[in-house]
């Protein structure tokens, strides 16, 4: 009899036993496991794997790590179905919708060093049956109050298609509800018309929105401006004692000297709005072939200034205008120096070039005026002789030489091989020649008689 009465009370515990390990094995929470430590060689890759699972099907997976940003750098990720990944400065941000229980995740990295490094998870949510879990802690990320709003809130834009949407490297981005983001509270906008839900910084006028693309590969947070309407990839960034978000530059602010505007990648397809030194080489600007830019940010104390931002080492560091403006002040000086003197120099070059273009037009003036005087007297002349010419051979023709007489004398002056005198008997055979001799016949004449 005293066992029988104590029967009913055993099967209440067997069954209050048997009830609760069935509810720990049907509630088993999510796990996130994966490799925490590191041996990395200087220049050297390697890789980190990841496994998320849990009892039912996950319809989308968020893997945060961090990382000692002195000892590796952050290279690229892969795994899981619509797989997005981004990192940088000892943070790296993994997502995908596996729309299964096991999504795994692998990560590269690339040493600076040679040392021993840890690889921590801050943070894994997953989304199962439309509810965030937190899977390091197991619990729910919102109330259920909250996640079936959201849900709500999100299953009537779905339905209507009414969703605020960007154009990113001409894919279409909507905006979905926003994770939740240290110092950041989540508020209603209105943004292209339609209410929508995003963070809003506790102090600063800053506002972060969520957004997939039109595949649900790509989900990243995206700072929004109000004002512009625009957005930029969400940036925040450790800089000395500051926190910086990366915002756009203001319209018709100050900008450094000698900076010209640019797109500096970021991530698989975004890009942030920056600036880069550019050298001035004549009329030309060219850009410094370091990764080096300038971002435009706001610090914790809402305080907007510019930064420069080491791409390949993923540091960021204030920029000191006032050295740099200084700098480029002594710099415009020596320019504005040269420029006298090449302007000097232009001067004198053509003023040398002036003065030897007058001497090659008077040098050139005078060599043709002396060209036409030579064939003027050249043509003057010939004239002149064939004016004289006839007279002579006239003059030539009438006169006859006069004998001189015998025995007179000749004067003048004597050719070679002439004498003074001539030969008598030289005129006389010539008279004797001239005159003929008539012989009359005296006897015949005194016949006549």
């Amino acid at each position: 009899m005293k066992n029988r009465r104590y029967m009913p009370g055993m099967t209440g515990m067997l069954f209050l036993i048997l009830l609760l390990c069935f509810g720990m094995t049907a509630m088993a929470a999510p796990s996130v496991t994966g490799d925490t430590d590191l041996s990395v060689t200087k220049d050297g890759n390697v890789s980190a794997e990841y496994t998320v699972k849990s009892d039912e099907p996950m319809e989308s997976v968020t893997l945060t790590l961090s990382y000692d940003k002195d000892a590796v750098t952050y290279i690229s990720g892969g795994g899981g179905n619509s797989f997005s990944g981004n990192g940088g400065n000892g943070t790296v941000q993994l997502s995908s919708k596996p729309g299964d229980t096991t999504t795994d995740f692998a990560v590269r990295f690339r040493g600076k060093k040679d040392t021993e490094t840890s690889i921590a998870v801050t943070a894994c949510t997953i989304v199962v049956d439309g509810q965030e879990i937190d899977v390091l802690s197991g619990e729910s990320a919102v109330s259920d109050g909250e996640s079936g709003e959201e849900e709500e809130e999100d299953e009537e834009h779905e339905d209507d298609g009414k969703r605020a949407s960007f154009v990113i490297d001409e894919r279409t981005f909507y905006l979905h509800s926003p994770e939740d983001i240290e110092d950041f509270d989540r508020i209603h906008m209105d943004i292209q018309g339609i209410d929508s839900r995003v963070l809003k910084h506790k102090d600063l006028d800053v506002y972060v929105i969520r957004l997939y693309s039109d595949n649900g590969s790509y989900r990243d947070n995206f700072v929004y401006d109000p004002e512009k309407g625009t957005v930029i990839p969400f940036v925040q960034m450790e800089s000395g004692t500051d926190t910086v978000i990366f915002i756009e530059p203001e319209e018709n602010g100050y900008v450094p000297t000698r900076y010209t505007p640019v797109n500096m990648g970021w991530g698989p397809k975004y890009v942030i709005p920056a600036f880069k030194h550019v050298i001035v080489d004549g009329v030309d600007e060219i850009q410094d072939d370091t990764n080096r830019y300038l971002v435009y940010g706001i610090n914790q104390d809402g305080e907007k200034a510019w930064y420069s931002f080491d791409y390949d080492k993923n540091s960021l560091q204030p920029f000191d205008d006032v050295a740099y403006q200084g700098e480029q002040n002594y710099i415009v000086e020596l320019e504005q120096k040269e420029m006298g003197l090449r302007e000097d120099l232009s001067d004198w070059q053509m003023r040398y070039d002036r003065d030897m273009a007058k001497r090659l037009y008077i040098i050139m003036f005078l060599t043709i005026l002396i060209i036409v005087l030579l064939n003027v007297i050249v043509v003057l002349y010939l004239r002149m002789r064939r004016m004289r010419m006839p007279e002579t051979e006239d003059e030539e023709e009438d006169v006859v030489p006069e004998r001189s007489a015998p025995g007179s004398y000749v004067t003048g002056d004597l050719e070679e091989d002439e004498t003074d005198f001539e030969d008598p008997s030289m005129f006389e055979e010539d008279e004797e020649d001239d005159i003929d001799l008539e012989i009359i016949d005296l006897d015949s004449m005194e016949e006549e008689d």
